[in-house]
C-alpha cells in the first residue's frame, strides 16, 4: 500500500485518475485484464472493478422491462440480455479468483487495483486480502449501514459516492455513520449524479464549493457519468476534485449496461491530458513573484530597482525619508 499511486497522490496533492471497468468486461477474464491494460496505456492511476455476486443484490424475478419507462426498456432491448435483473448484474460483478491475478497485472503496469464492494464479506475481502489502497462505497450503499459500519472502522481511505442523495443524507452518513473516518480524514467525497449518462447541464460542479466550506475534513471528488473528456472533468477539477472516476471501455468490446457513459481507449487518454495539463495551470495558490517573470518586472516597473524592494512598506519608509 505504501507503494500505491493512492499513497503517492496523497503526499503530493495530486489528481487521482480512476478507470471504471464496471460491467465492461462482460464476465470475460481476457477483457478484463485489457481494461487493465488500457487504463495504465491511458494514464489512468487506478483501474476499478465491482466484487458481488448478482444473487446477493437481486431476487431471481425482478424484471428488467418495466414497461412505464420507454427510454429504459429500449436501453435493455439494445443490451440484448435476459429480462431479469440478476442476470443482468451477473456479468458485472469480478469472480473472486480474478482479483489477485488482476492486482497483480495492475501492479507490474504501475497502477493501482480498486473494486467497490457491496457487501461486507466483499470489502473484508478486498481490505484484508486484496489489501486495496482504499475502499469505495457505491452512491447505492449511502445509507447501508452495515457496509458503512465496516468501512468506518477498517482503517482504509474511503471513497463515498453520493449520486441520488440529499445534502441532508450527506450529512448524516458523514457525522452519525462515517464519524470516525471523516474525522480522521479518510474520507473521500465523491459528487456524483446517479444519471447514466448524465447530461452536462445536471452535473452541478459548484457543489464541490459548497462541500470544501461544509465538510473542511474531507478529500472531494467527482465520480462522471457524462460522456465528456473536455470540460466537465477539468472543470471538477478547477472546482476542486482531487479524485476524478470515469467509466472505460474497449474499443469494439460489444454493447454492455455501462457502454452510453464510457470512454473507450484514446477518450480517456485524451481526458487525462487535459486532467494534467488542468493540475500545471492551476498550480499554486501563493501570489509570488514567478522567476520566469523578474526580467520583464526589471524593465517593466518605472524603476528598474523596483523588484529589488521587498515591500510597500519598505518604499513608504524611503519616500518618507526623502
Amino acid at each position: 500500500m505504501l507503494n500505491s499511486r493512492w499513497a503517492t497522490q496523497q503526499r503530493n496533492k495530486g489528481v487521482y485518475i480512476i478507470a471504471e471497468a464496471g460491467s465492461s468486461h462482460r464476465g470475460d477474464y481476457h477483457e478484463a485484464l485489457a481494461l487493465v491494460r488500457a487504463a495504465a496505456e491511458a494514464g489512468a492511476d487506478a483501474i476499478k472493478f465491482q466484487t458481488y455476486r448478482a444473487e446477493e443484490l437481486a431476487a431471481p424475478d425482478v424484471p428488467l422491462l418495466n414497461g412505464y419507462d420507454a427510454a429504459h426498456d429500449a436501453w435493455v432491448e439494445r443490451l440484448g440480455v435476459p429480462a431479469t435483473l440478476q442476470d443482468l448484474l451477473g456479468k458485472g460483478g469480478l469472480p473472486w479468483p480474478w482479483h489477485a491475478v488482476l492486482q497483480a497485472s495492475a501492479k507490474a503496469l504501475g497502477i493501482d487495483f480498486l473494486s467497490t464492494p457491496f457487501s461486507v464479506p466483499a470489502a473484508e475481502f478486498l481490505v484484508t486480502i486484496i489489501q486495496v489502497p482504499a475502499l469505495k462505497i457505491a452512491s447505492g450503499d449511502l445509507t447501508y449501514l452495515p457496509l458503512l459500519t465496516y468501512a468506518d472502522t477498517c482503517s482504509v481511505p474511503v471513497l463515498l459516492s453520493t449520486g441520488g442523495a440529499t445534502a441532508m443524507e450527506v450529512l448524516t452518513t458523514l457525522e452519525d455513520i462515517l464519524l470516525e473516518a471523516y474525522t480522521d480524514e479518510r474520507i473521500t467525497l465523491m459528487h456524483c449524479r446517479s444519471i447514466y449518462p448524465c447530461p452536462t447541464d445536471a452535473v452541478d460542479l459548484r457543489v464541490l464549493q459548497t462541500w470544501k466550506h461544509d465538510f473542511p475534513l474531507a478529500q472531494l471528488g467527482w465520480s462522471d457519468h457524462t460522456t465528456d473528456s473536455d470540460v466537465v472533468p477539468v472543470a471538477a477539477v478547477a472546482c476542486g476534485a482531487r479524485v476524478i472516476e470515469k467509466h472505460l471501455r474497449l474499443t469494439g468490446g460489444g454493447q454492455t449496461p455501462d457502454t452510453d457513459h464510457a470512454l473507450d481507449e484514446m477518450q480517456f487518454a485524451h481526458m487525462v491530458r487535459r486532467i494534467r495539463a488542468t493540475e500545471a495551470a492551476l498550480g499554486s495558490t501563493e501570489k509570488t513573484v514567478h522567476p520566469r517573470e523578474k526580467h520583464d518586472r526589471l524593465w517593466a516597473r518605472r524603476s528598474p530597482t523596483d523588484w529589488l524592494r521587498p515591500t510597500l512598506a519598505a518604499r513608504a519608509g524611503q519616500w518618507e525619508e526623502a
